[in-house]
C-alpha cells in the first residue's frame, strides 16, 4: 500500500481475503468452481486504498464499519477521521524546499 501511495508501483495491492471450506484449495480448480468459498474485505484496507487512490467515496463523520465490538468501532472511527484529516492537511502542503548546506 505504501508503494502504490507513493506511486512506486501501479497495481493496488489486494486486499480481499478467500476461504474455501471443504475442499483442499489451493488446487487446479479456480475458486469460482469451489463448493464453498467466502470473500472477506476488510473495511480498514478498502477504505485506506480508496483514499491513497483518490477514489474516497466516503464522509469522514459517517464511516459504515461493521465492527462487532462497540469500543474498537469508535476506535478506529476517530483513528480514519485523524489520518484523513492528516492526508487532506499534506495534500494542501506546497512541495518541500531543500536548502542547501
Amino acid at each position: 500500500l505504501i508503494l502504490f501511495q507513493k506511486g512506486q508501483t501501479t497495481t493496488p495491492p489486494p486486499f480481499e481475503i478467500f476461504f474455501c471450506f471443504g475442499e483442499e484449495w489451493p488446487d487446479q480448480k479456480p475458486k469460482e468452481k469451489k463448493l464453498i468459498t467466502v470473500q472477506v474485505v476488510p473495511v480498514a484496507a478498502r477504505l485506506l486504498l480508496e483514499m491513497f487512490s483518490g477514489e474516497l467515496s466516503w464522509s469522514a463523520d459517517s464511516i459504515p464499519l461493521q465492527i462487532s465490538h462497540p469500543d474498537l468501532k469508535d476506535k478506529m472511527v476517530e483513528q480514519f477521521k485523524e489520518l484523513h484529516q492528516l492526508w487532506q492537511n499534506q495534500q494542501r502542503l506546497p512541495p518541500a524546499q531543500v536548502e542547501p548546506g
